[in-house]
């Protein structure tokens, strides 16, 4: 199944646009291994977060956008983004 999201992830933090990535992903439709455990838990964000190389934990993201488009994709992001 393909999927056209129209939206464009980008930051300073490689650690938080990777987590949204992945958040964005589920809230679409992936894999057993991307929709498993908590965002954070993934392997490859898990690491970065250990190694220092951005965000540590999805509260420490800033989601912003301008337009209400946008703001209407953020409200469906944030609970799976920050989902337990």
């Amino acid at each position: 199944m393909k999927v056209s999201l129209d939206v464009m992830i980008a930051g300073l933090d490689r650690v938080a646009v990777d987590a949204v990535g992945v958040a964005m992903l589920r809230l679409h439709g992936t894999t057993r291994a991307v929709s498993a455990g908590r965002v954070f838990e993934q392997a490859q964000i898990a690491r970065a977060a250990e190694l220092g190389l951005g965000v540590s934990r999805p509260e420490l993201i800033d989601l912003v956008t301008d337009d209400r488009a946008g703001q209407d994709v953020l409200a469906r992001l944030r609970p799976v983004l920050l989902a337990p």
